[in-house]
Protein backbone atom coordinates (compact mmCIF):
# COMPACT_ATOMS: atom_id res chain seq x y z
CA UNK A 1 0.00 0.00 0.00
CA UNK A 2 1.38 3.39 -1.38
CA UNK A 3 2.07 5.78 1.59
CA UNK A 4 0.99 9.41 1.26
CA UNK A 5 3.62 12.48 0.44
CA UNK A 6 6.14 9.35 1.18
CA UNK A 7 9.95 10.37 1.47
CA UNK A 8 12.06 10.75 -1.82
CA UNK A 9 14.99 9.10 -0.34
CA UNK A 10 16.95 8.70 -3.55
CA UNK A 11 17.06 12.79 -3.50
CA UNK A 12 18.59 13.34 -0.51
CA UNK A 13 22.31 13.45 -0.03
CA UNK A 14 23.35 10.23 2.51
CA UNK A 15 24.69 12.67 5.47
CA UNK A 16 20.59 13.44 5.39
CA UNK A 17 19.30 10.45 5.16
CA UNK A 18 21.40 8.49 8.41
CA UNK A 19 20.65 11.74 10.04
CA UNK A 20 16.94 11.32 9.67
CA UNK A 21 17.01 7.58 10.58
CA UNK A 22 19.17 8.00 13.77
CA UNK A 23 16.57 10.40 14.71
CA UNK A 24 13.69 8.42 13.93
CA UNK A 25 15.03 5.38 16.07
CA UNK A 26 16.53 7.70 19.37
CA UNK A 27 12.78 8.83 19.33
CA UNK A 28 11.21 5.30 19.51
CA UNK A 29 13.75 3.91 22.38
CA UNK A 30 14.38 6.09 25.43
CA UNK A 31 17.16 3.96 26.60
CA UNK A 32 19.04 4.84 22.98
CA UNK A 33 22.75 5.36 22.80
CA UNK A 34 23.85 7.26 19.19
CA UNK A 35 27.90 6.07 18.69
CA UNK A 36 29.64 8.93 16.91
CA UNK A 37 31.24 7.04 13.79
CA UNK A 38 34.03 9.70 13.38
CA UNK A 39 36.46 7.32 14.67
CA UNK A 40 34.63 4.41 13.61
CA UNK A 41 31.13 3.62 14.78
CA UNK A 42 31.88 -0.60 15.12
CA UNK A 43 29.19 -1.55 13.37
CA UNK A 44 26.75 0.41 15.42
CA UNK A 45 25.18 3.60 14.41
CA UNK A 46 22.60 3.41 17.16
CA UNK A 47 22.54 0.97 20.16
CA UNK A 48 20.06 0.40 22.34
CA UNK A 49 20.84 -1.27 25.98
CA UNK A 50 18.18 -3.68 27.21
CA UNK A 51 17.85 -5.69 30.30
CA UNK A 52 17.82 -8.65 27.31
CA UNK A 53 21.05 -7.64 25.76
CA UNK A 54 22.17 -5.26 23.43
CA UNK A 55 20.48 -3.93 20.34
CA UNK A 56 22.47 -3.03 17.78
CA UNK A 57 20.68 -0.74 14.50
CA UNK A 58 23.41 -0.30 11.79
CA UNK A 59 21.54 2.98 9.52
CA UNK A 60 22.79 2.87 5.71
CA UNK A 61 21.97 5.42 3.97
CA UNK A 62 22.13 3.40 0.24
CA UNK A 63 19.00 3.50 -2.07
CA UNK A 64 18.50 1.67 -5.07
CA UNK A 65 19.75 -1.78 -5.23
CA UNK A 66 22.44 -3.62 -2.87
CA UNK A 67 25.54 -4.62 -5.29
CA UNK A 68 28.89 -6.11 -4.29
CA UNK A 69 30.31 -2.95 -2.64
CA UNK A 70 26.85 -2.29 -0.75
CA UNK A 71 27.27 -5.93 1.10
CA UNK A 72 30.77 -6.26 1.61
CA UNK A 73 29.78 -2.77 4.09
CA UNK A 74 27.42 -4.57 5.39
CA UNK A 75 29.40 -7.44 5.87
CA UNK A 76 31.67 -5.27 7.94
CA UNK A 77 29.95 -3.67 9.94
CA UNK A 78 28.51 -7.23 10.89
CA UNK A 79 31.59 -8.67 12.42
CA UNK A 80 32.62 -5.17 13.88
CA UNK A 81 29.47 -5.37 15.49
CA UNK A 82 30.32 -9.52 16.40
CA UNK A 83 32.50 -7.85 18.76
CA UNK A 84 29.88 -6.46 20.96
CA UNK A 85 28.38 -9.64 21.55
CA UNK A 86 24.79 -8.46 20.79
CA UNK A 87 21.37 -9.69 21.27
CA UNK A 88 20.05 -8.34 18.19
CA UNK A 89 21.33 -6.61 15.11
CA UNK A 90 18.85 -5.03 12.89
CA UNK A 91 20.15 -3.56 8.93
CA UNK A 92 18.16 -0.12 8.83
CA UNK A 93 18.02 1.39 4.99
CA UNK A 94 15.16 3.11 2.76
CA UNK A 95 15.44 -0.22 0.67
CA UNK A 96 13.09 -2.94 -0.13
CA UNK A 97 14.66 -5.98 -0.87
CA UNK A 98 14.23 -8.14 -3.66
CA UNK A 99 14.06 -12.21 -3.47
CA UNK A 100 17.19 -12.38 -4.59
CA UNK A 101 19.06 -9.44 -1.96
CA UNK A 102 16.93 -10.94 0.94
CA UNK A 103 17.68 -14.82 0.34
CA UNK A 104 21.55 -13.12 0.52
CA UNK A 105 20.31 -11.26 3.80
CA UNK A 106 19.41 -14.33 5.29
CA UNK A 107 22.72 -16.22 4.04
CA UNK A 108 24.49 -14.32 6.71
CA UNK A 109 22.71 -15.40 9.72
CA UNK A 110 24.51 -18.45 9.78
CA UNK A 111 27.92 -16.83 10.72
CA UNK A 112 25.94 -14.37 12.80
CA UNK A 113 23.07 -15.56 14.39
CA UNK A 114 22.27 -12.38 16.14
CA UNK A 115 20.71 -10.77 12.60
CA UNK A 116 16.71 -9.72 12.58
CA UNK A 117 14.22 -10.56 10.24
CA UNK A 118 14.97 -7.61 7.69
CA UNK A 119 11.50 -5.53 8.35
CA UNK A 120 13.02 -2.32 8.61
CA UNK A 121 13.20 -0.99 4.96
CA UNK A 122 11.52 1.65 2.81
CA UNK A 123 8.06 0.73 3.70
CA UNK A 124 8.76 0.35 7.38
CA UNK A 125 10.77 3.73 7.18
CA UNK A 126 7.79 5.54 5.05
CA UNK A 127 5.20 4.52 7.52
CA UNK A 128 7.07 5.29 10.90
CA UNK A 129 7.88 8.94 9.39
CA UNK A 130 4.28 9.27 8.48
CA UNK A 131 3.98 8.92 12.56
CA UNK A 132 6.06 11.67 12.75
CA UNK A 133 5.86 14.30 10.22
CA UNK A 134 7.72 17.01 12.15
CA UNK A 135 11.18 14.99 10.92
CA UNK A 136 10.90 14.53 7.44
CA UNK A 137 9.76 18.69 7.27
CA UNK A 138 12.36 19.69 9.36
CA UNK A 139 15.02 17.48 6.85
CA UNK A 140 13.42 17.71 4.04
CA UNK A 141 11.35 20.58 4.27
CA UNK A 142 11.58 24.04 5.45
CA UNK A 143 10.29 23.91 9.21
CA UNK A 144 13.59 24.94 10.48
CA UNK A 145 12.61 29.07 9.51
CA UNK A 146 9.21 28.10 10.78
CA UNK A 147 10.75 27.53 13.76
CA UNK A 148 12.84 30.80 13.88
CA UNK A 149 9.65 32.58 13.02
CA UNK A 150 7.88 31.10 15.85
CA UNK A 151 10.25 31.89 17.79
CA UNK A 152 10.59 35.12 16.89
CA UNK A 153 6.44 35.51 18.07
CA UNK A 154 7.15 34.16 21.05
CA UNK A 155 9.72 36.46 21.99
CA UNK A 156 6.96 39.58 21.25
CA UNK A 157 4.86 37.68 23.04
CA UNK A 158 6.41 37.81 25.90
CA UNK A 159 7.09 41.38 25.93
CA UNK A 160 3.20 41.30 25.97
CA UNK A 161 2.87 38.88 28.94
CA UNK A 162 5.83 41.26 31.31
CA UNK A 163 3.10 44.25 30.42
CA UNK A 164 0.43 42.23 31.72
CA UNK A 165 -1.37 41.25 28.37
CA UNK A 166 -3.47 38.34 29.89
CA UNK A 167 -4.48 37.83 25.55
CA UNK A 168 -1.04 36.71 25.50
CA UNK A 169 -1.15 33.82 27.26
CA UNK A 170 -3.35 31.96 25.12
CA UNK A 171 -1.63 33.09 21.73
CA UNK A 172 2.03 31.94 23.46
CA UNK A 173 0.21 28.62 23.90
CA UNK A 174 -0.93 28.44 20.83
CA UNK A 175 2.62 28.94 19.64
CA UNK A 176 4.21 26.56 21.53
CA UNK A 177 2.01 23.81 20.62
CA UNK A 178 2.70 24.60 16.89
CA UNK A 179 7.00 24.60 17.87
CA UNK A 180 6.17 20.88 19.67
CA UNK A 181 4.33 19.84 16.45
CA UNK A 182 7.01 20.69 13.65
CA UNK A 183 10.57 20.57 15.66
CA UNK A 184 12.28 16.87 15.73
CA UNK A 185 14.49 17.56 18.04
CA UNK A 186 13.70 20.04 21.16
CA UNK A 187 10.34 20.06 23.15
CA UNK A 188 9.30 23.53 24.23
CA UNK A 189 7.66 25.21 26.94
CA UNK A 190 6.77 28.22 28.89
CA UNK A 191 6.99 29.16 32.58
CA UNK A 192 5.04 32.36 33.72
CA UNK A 193 6.85 33.64 37.18
CA UNK A 194 4.69 35.07 40.22
CA UNK A 195 7.09 38.51 39.78
CA UNK A 196 5.65 38.40 35.94
CA UNK A 197 8.70 37.25 34.48
CA UNK A 198 7.95 34.77 30.97
CA UNK A 199 10.71 31.87 30.44
CA UNK A 200 10.58 29.75 27.42
CA UNK A 201 11.78 26.19 28.01
CA UNK A 202 14.07 24.23 25.89
CA UNK A 203 14.34 20.17 26.18
CA UNK A 204 16.12 17.52 24.52
CA UNK A 205 13.06 15.44 22.70
CA UNK A 206 15.20 12.04 22.88
CA UNK A 207 19.01 11.40 23.88
CA UNK A 208 21.20 12.92 21.93
CA UNK A 209 19.39 15.34 20.33
CA UNK A 210 21.79 18.02 21.17
CA UNK A 211 24.03 16.46 19.44
CA UNK A 212 22.21 16.44 16.35
CA UNK A 213 21.44 20.09 16.93
CA UNK A 214 23.88 21.34 19.12
CA UNK A 215 24.06 24.68 21.21
CA UNK A 216 26.78 26.30 19.94
CA UNK A 217 28.48 29.37 22.57
CA UNK A 218 31.14 31.95 21.29
CA UNK A 219 32.07 34.10 24.49
CA UNK A 220 34.92 36.38 24.77
CA UNK A 221 36.23 36.86 28.79
CA UNK A 222 38.98 39.45 30.10
CA UNK A 223 40.83 38.05 32.90
CA UNK A 224 42.78 40.84 34.87
CA UNK A 225 46.33 40.36 36.58
CA UNK A 226 44.40 40.03 40.18
CA UNK A 227 44.26 37.45 42.57
CA UNK A 228 40.66 37.51 41.68
CA UNK A 229 41.14 37.28 37.97
CA UNK A 230 43.82 34.95 38.00
CA UNK A 231 41.64 32.46 40.31
CA UNK A 232 38.69 32.96 37.57
CA UNK A 233 40.87 32.81 34.83
CA UNK A 234 42.19 28.76 36.34
CA UNK A 235 38.55 27.89 37.28
CA UNK A 236 37.63 28.45 33.57
CA UNK A 237 40.88 26.48 32.44
CA UNK A 238 39.76 23.52 34.91
CA UNK A 239 36.22 23.31 33.20
CA UNK A 240 37.66 23.04 29.36
CA UNK A 241 40.42 20.63 30.08
CA UNK A 242 38.05 18.64 32.63
CA UNK A 243 34.62 19.05 32.24
CA UNK A 244 34.02 20.75 35.85
CA UNK A 245 31.26 23.34 36.32
CA UNK A 246 32.30 27.11 37.09
CA UNK A 247 30.55 29.85 37.13
CA UNK A 248 32.07 32.97 36.04
CA UNK A 249 30.56 36.62 37.60
CA UNK A 250 30.12 39.20 34.89
CA UNK A 251 32.90 40.90 35.64
CA UNK A 252 35.20 38.73 33.34
CA UNK A 253 32.52 38.15 30.30
CA UNK A 254 32.68 40.73 27.73
CA UNK A 255 29.93 39.19 25.47
CA UNK A 256 28.34 35.81 24.49
CA UNK A 257 26.90 34.88 21.23
CA UNK A 258 24.68 31.61 21.23
CA UNK A 259 23.26 29.63 18.47
CA UNK A 260 20.75 27.64 20.43
CA UNK A 261 18.10 25.12 19.07
CA UNK A 262 15.72 26.51 16.98
CA UNK A 263 16.99 29.78 16.62
CA UNK A 264 16.58 30.67 20.16
CA UNK A 265 20.00 32.55 21.33
CA UNK A 266 21.81 36.30 20.24
CA UNK A 267 24.83 38.25 21.51
CA UNK A 268 24.55 39.11 25.05
CA UNK A 269 26.97 42.02 26.54
CA UNK A 270 28.08 41.32 29.84
CA UNK A 271 26.17 39.36 32.87
CA UNK A 272 27.33 36.19 34.69
CA UNK A 273 28.14 33.25 32.72
CA UNK A 274 28.19 29.57 34.41
CA UNK A 275 29.20 26.30 32.43
CA UNK A 276 27.49 23.29 33.60
CA UNK A 277 29.14 19.90 32.76
CA UNK A 278 27.29 17.42 30.45
CA UNK A 279 28.38 14.74 32.18
CA UNK A 280 25.40 13.64 35.04
CA UNK A 281 25.90 11.90 38.33
CA UNK A 282 26.85 7.99 37.29
CA UNK A 283 26.24 5.06 38.55
CA UNK A 284 29.26 3.31 39.60
CA UNK A 285 27.45 -0.20 38.44
CA UNK A 286 29.84 -3.44 39.03
CA UNK A 287 32.78 -1.30 39.93
CA UNK A 288 33.34 -1.24 43.64
CA UNK A 289 35.48 1.62 44.86
CA UNK A 290 37.29 1.66 48.09
CA UNK A 291 40.09 3.98 49.90
CA UNK A 292 42.93 1.97 51.70
CA UNK A 293 44.88 3.12 54.36
CA UNK A 294 48.31 1.10 54.94
CA UNK A 295 51.37 1.92 57.23
CA UNK A 296 54.78 1.86 55.46
CA UNK A 297 55.28 -1.41 54.92
CA UNK A 298 51.98 -1.70 52.34
CA UNK A 299 50.33 -3.74 55.09
CA UNK A 300 46.63 -2.05 55.49
CA UNK A 301 45.33 -0.84 58.53
CA UNK A 302 41.66 0.39 57.59
CA UNK A 303 39.14 0.14 54.41
CA UNK A 304 36.68 2.82 53.78
CA UNK A 305 33.93 1.86 50.68
CA UNK A 306 33.53 4.63 48.42
CA UNK A 307 30.51 5.33 46.07
CA UNK A 308 31.03 7.71 42.84
CA UNK A 309 28.88 11.22 43.14
CA UNK A 310 29.76 12.44 39.67
CA UNK A 311 32.20 12.07 36.76
CA UNK A 312 32.94 14.80 34.62
CA UNK A 313 35.19 14.75 31.39
CA UNK A 314 36.95 17.63 29.40
CA UNK A 315 39.56 18.35 26.55
CA UNK A 316 42.67 17.00 28.89
CA UNK A 317 41.21 14.59 31.12
CA UNK A 318 38.47 13.69 33.32
CA UNK A 319 37.86 14.24 37.24
CA UNK A 320 35.81 11.87 39.61
CA UNK A 321 34.61 12.45 42.53
CA UNK A 322 34.13 9.63 44.97
CA UNK A 323 32.19 9.66 48.49
CA UNK A 324 31.82 7.54 51.51
CA UNK A 325 28.22 6.51 52.75
CA UNK A 326 27.80 9.44 54.68
CA UNK A 327 29.04 11.69 51.93
CA UNK A 328 31.03 13.46 55.13
CA UNK A 329 34.30 12.29 53.52
CA UNK A 330 35.28 12.91 49.46
CA UNK A 331 38.10 11.44 47.52
CA UNK A 332 38.58 14.32 44.42
CA UNK A 333 40.57 12.28 41.72
CA UNK A 334 41.44 14.20 38.39
CA UNK A 335 43.16 12.01 35.52
CA UNK A 336 45.10 13.33 32.62
CA UNK A 337 44.90 11.63 28.92
CA UNK A 338 48.26 11.75 27.50
CA UNK A 339 50.29 10.58 30.66
CA UNK A 340 47.73 9.06 32.44
CA UNK A 341 48.64 11.12 35.36
CA UNK A 342 46.56 11.16 38.62
CA UNK A 343 45.93 14.45 41.04
CA UNK A 344 44.37 13.40 44.28
CA UNK A 345 42.47 15.97 46.80
CA UNK A 346 40.71 14.77 50.34
CA UNK A 347 37.86 16.47 51.53
CA UNK A 348 35.68 16.25 54.63
CA UNK A 349 32.67 18.96 55.64
CA UNK A 350 29.71 18.10 57.39
CA UNK A 351 26.26 17.06 56.23
CA UNK A 352 22.92 17.51 57.75
CA UNK A 353 20.72 14.40 58.19
CA UNK A 354 23.86 11.80 59.55
CA UNK A 355 23.78 10.35 62.70
CA UNK A 356 27.23 9.71 64.76
CA UNK A 357 26.86 5.81 64.79
CA UNK A 358 26.74 5.69 60.57
CA UNK A 359 30.16 8.62 60.68
CA UNK A 360 31.71 6.85 62.97
CA UNK A 361 33.54 4.44 60.33
CA UNK A 362 34.35 7.09 58.16
CA UNK A 363 35.98 9.16 61.19
CA UNK A 364 38.05 5.64 62.18
CA UNK A 365 39.52 5.27 58.67
CA UNK A 366 40.65 9.02 58.43
CA UNK A 367 42.86 8.63 62.23
CA UNK A 368 45.14 6.14 59.71
CA UNK A 369 45.49 8.91 57.32
CA UNK A 370 48.66 10.53 59.02
CA UNK A 371 51.88 11.61 58.27
CA UNK A 372 54.52 7.93 57.46
CA UNK A 373 51.41 6.13 56.19
CA UNK A 374 50.01 5.16 52.59
CA UNK A 375 46.62 5.08 50.94
CA UNK A 376 45.74 4.00 47.44
CA UNK A 377 42.16 4.19 45.31
CA UNK A 378 40.88 0.39 45.28
CA UNK A 379 39.32 -1.01 42.23
CA UNK A 380 36.93 -4.18 42.81
CA UNK A 381 39.28 -4.87 45.47
CA UNK A 382 42.55 -4.23 43.92
CA UNK A 383 45.19 -1.34 44.26
CA UNK A 384 47.58 -1.08 42.02
CA UNK A 385 49.36 2.36 43.36
CA UNK A 386 49.98 2.96 47.00
CA UNK A 387 50.80 6.84 47.98
CA UNK A 388 52.91 7.84 50.89
CA UNK A 389 51.22 10.41 52.81
CA UNK A 390 53.51 13.82 53.58
CA UNK A 391 51.55 14.92 56.05
CA UNK A 392 48.77 14.06 57.97
CA UNK A 393 45.02 14.56 57.27
CA UNK A 394 42.86 16.43 59.75
CA UNK A 395 45.16 16.83 63.01
CA UNK A 396 41.40 17.51 65.01
CA UNK A 397 39.62 14.27 63.82
CA UNK A 398 40.69 12.67 67.02
CA UNK A 399 38.70 14.67 69.04
CA UNK A 400 35.93 15.15 66.52
CA UNK A 401 35.87 11.14 66.80
CA UNK A 402 35.66 11.46 70.86
CA UNK A 403 32.53 13.71 70.47
CA UNK A 404 30.90 11.06 67.72
CA UNK A 405 31.60 8.20 70.17
CA UNK A 406 30.14 10.56 73.25
CA UNK A 407 26.91 11.43 70.93
CA UNK A 408 26.79 7.94 70.02
CA UNK A 409 27.01 6.76 73.36
CA UNK A 410 24.04 8.70 74.48
CA UNK A 411 22.42 7.22 71.32
CA UNK A 412 22.62 3.68 72.04
CA UNK A 413 21.85 3.82 75.90
CA UNK A 414 18.99 6.50 75.51
CA UNK A 415 17.73 4.69 71.76
CA UNK A 416 16.98 8.25 71.10
CA UNK A 417 18.58 8.68 67.55
CA UNK A 418 19.65 12.07 66.06
CA UNK A 419 22.03 13.50 63.46
CA UNK A 420 25.23 14.86 64.41
CA UNK A 421 24.85 18.66 65.29
CA UNK A 422 27.07 21.33 63.49
CA UNK A 423 27.81 22.57 66.66
CA UNK A 424 27.06 21.80 70.61
CA UNK A 425 26.24 25.26 72.98
CA UNK A 426 28.21 25.53 76.23
CA UNK A 427 25.29 24.16 77.76
CA UNK A 428 24.70 20.96 75.71
CA UNK A 429 28.08 20.68 75.84
CA UNK A 430 27.71 20.51 80.09
CA UNK A 431 24.76 18.46 80.04
CA UNK A 432 25.83 15.70 77.45
CA UNK A 433 29.10 15.18 79.45
CA UNK A 434 26.80 14.83 82.86
CA UNK A 435 24.54 12.71 80.98
CA UNK A 436 27.91 10.56 79.85
CA UNK A 437 29.36 10.55 83.35
CA UNK A 438 26.17 8.77 84.80
CA UNK A 439 25.62 6.57 81.94
CA UNK A 440 29.24 5.36 82.28
CA UNK A 441 28.55 4.28 85.93
CA UNK A 442 29.70 7.23 88.14
CA UNK A 443 28.25 9.35 90.80
CA UNK A 444 27.48 12.65 90.63
CA UNK A 445 28.33 14.43 94.48
CA UNK A 446 27.06 18.01 95.01
CA UNK A 447 25.79 19.53 98.62
CA UNK A 448 22.90 20.99 99.02
CA UNK A 449 21.17 23.58 101.69
CA UNK A 450 17.35 23.20 101.48
CA UNK A 451 14.76 21.58 99.77
CA UNK A 452 10.58 21.04 100.35
CA UNK A 453 8.64 17.84 99.89
CA UNK A 454 4.97 17.09 100.14
CA UNK A 455 3.71 14.22 102.77
CA UNK A 456 0.92 12.74 103.18
CA UNK A 457 -0.83 12.36 107.02
CA UNK A 458 0.79 8.88 107.06
CA UNK A 459 4.31 9.90 106.24
CA UNK A 460 4.41 13.14 109.16
CA UNK A 461 3.55 10.41 111.98
CA UNK A 462 6.08 8.18 110.09
CA UNK A 463 8.47 10.63 110.36
CA UNK A 464 7.73 11.91 113.86
CA UNK A 465 7.55 8.55 115.15
CA UNK A 466 10.68 7.38 113.45
CA UNK A 467 13.24 10.31 113.48
CA UNK A 468 11.64 13.01 116.12
CA UNK A 469 13.96 16.01 115.55
CA UNK A 470 17.14 13.62 114.76
CA UNK A 471 17.99 13.49 111.12
CA UNK A 472 17.66 10.82 108.43
CA UNK A 473 19.38 9.69 104.82
CA UNK A 474 17.15 10.04 101.96
CA UNK A 475 16.54 7.79 99.19
CA UNK A 476 14.42 9.61 96.20
CA UNK A 477 14.24 8.07 92.57
CA UNK A 478 13.10 10.27 89.80
CA UNK A 479 12.99 10.45 85.66
CA UNK A 480 15.81 11.95 84.41
CA UNK A 481 15.61 13.80 80.89
CA UNK A 482 18.67 15.89 79.71
CA UNK A 483 17.93 18.47 76.57
CA UNK A 484 20.80 18.11 73.86
CA UNK A 485 20.37 20.96 70.80
CA UNK A 486 17.23 21.56 71.29
CA UNK A 487 15.93 17.47 71.97
CA UNK A 488 14.65 16.20 75.20
CA UNK A 489 16.42 12.63 75.83
CA UNK A 490 14.63 10.75 78.68
CA UNK A 491 17.80 8.57 80.39
CA UNK A 492 16.58 6.83 82.88
CA UNK A 493 15.16 6.57 86.86
CA UNK A 494 17.78 9.21 88.61
CA UNK A 495 18.29 7.91 92.29
CA UNK A 496 19.41 10.46 94.54
CA UNK A 497 21.29 10.02 97.94
CA UNK A 498 20.31 12.73 100.99
CA UNK A 499 23.57 11.71 103.29
CA UNK A 500 21.62 13.80 106.14
CA UNK A 501 18.11 15.65 106.26
CA UNK A 502 15.77 16.83 109.11
CA UNK A 503 12.35 18.66 109.21
CA UNK A 504 12.82 22.19 109.76
CA UNK A 505 9.25 22.15 111.01
CA UNK A 506 7.01 19.45 111.15
CA UNK A 507 3.45 19.91 110.85
CA UNK A 508 1.33 20.29 114.18
CA UNK A 509 -1.50 18.01 115.30
CA UNK A 510 -3.64 21.15 115.38
CA UNK A 511 -2.40 21.90 111.04
CA UNK A 512 -3.07 17.74 110.57
CA UNK A 513 -6.45 18.38 111.59
CA UNK A 514 -7.56 20.19 108.48
CA UNK A 515 -9.18 18.70 105.60
CA UNK A 516 -6.44 18.13 103.42
CA UNK A 517 -4.31 15.04 103.26
CA UNK A 518 -1.15 16.59 101.60
CA UNK A 519 1.39 18.62 103.68
CA UNK A 520 4.69 20.54 103.11
CA UNK A 521 7.46 19.89 104.59
CA UNK A 522 10.73 21.94 104.76
CA UNK A 523 14.01 19.96 104.88
CA UNK A 524 17.59 21.21 105.85
CA UNK A 525 20.74 19.34 105.91
CA UNK A 526 21.95 17.82 109.26
CA UNK A 527 25.05 17.00 110.05
CA UNK A 528 26.12 15.98 106.24
CA UNK A 529 24.96 18.30 103.59
CA UNK A 530 26.50 15.54 100.79
CA UNK A 531 23.86 14.48 98.09
CA UNK A 532 24.84 11.29 95.30
CA UNK A 533 23.29 11.17 92.61
CA UNK A 534 23.04 8.10 90.61
CA UNK A 535 21.49 6.20 87.33
CA UNK A 536 19.28 2.92 88.04
CA UNK A 537 21.38 0.62 85.37
CA UNK A 538 18.47 0.28 82.95
CA UNK A 539 17.55 -3.52 80.98
CA UNK A 540 19.34 -3.78 78.28
CA UNK A 541 18.55 -4.66 74.93
CA UNK A 542 19.13 -8.38 73.67
CA UNK A 543 21.13 -7.60 70.30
Amino acid sequence: MAIPNAVRWGDLDPAKIENMISVLISRMHAEVQRIDGSGGDGGRDVQVPLPCGLVIYEVKSFTGRLNKSRRQQIKRSLKKAAEHNPKHWHLVMPIDLTPGELEWYNGLKGSYPFISEFTRGRTWLDSEMARRPDIVRYYVGDSNSEIVNYLREIKEEEAALSNGVVDAVDRVKRIILQLNDIDPHYVFGIHLGADGSVKTSVHPRYPGAELDRPIVIKAKFTFPKTPEGEAAAADFRDSMDYGVPVELSEEFVQSVEVDAPAGLGGTFSGGAFTIGSVQQPVESGDVRYAVVAADVHGRPLATLPLKLASRFRGGKGGQLELTDITEFFTLQARITIHDRGGAFTFGFAHKDGVLPSALLPTVRFLLHLKAGNQWGLSLNGVVSELHILPETFMPEIVEYGRYLKTLTKLQDYTNFQFPVPRELSGADTKRLRMAIHLIDGNNLTSSWDRASITLTREGVESWRTITRADARQMLIQEDFYTEICGNRIYVGQLRRHIASARAEDLPTVEMMGTVSDEFPVSLIPGDDDTVTASLVPREQDEI
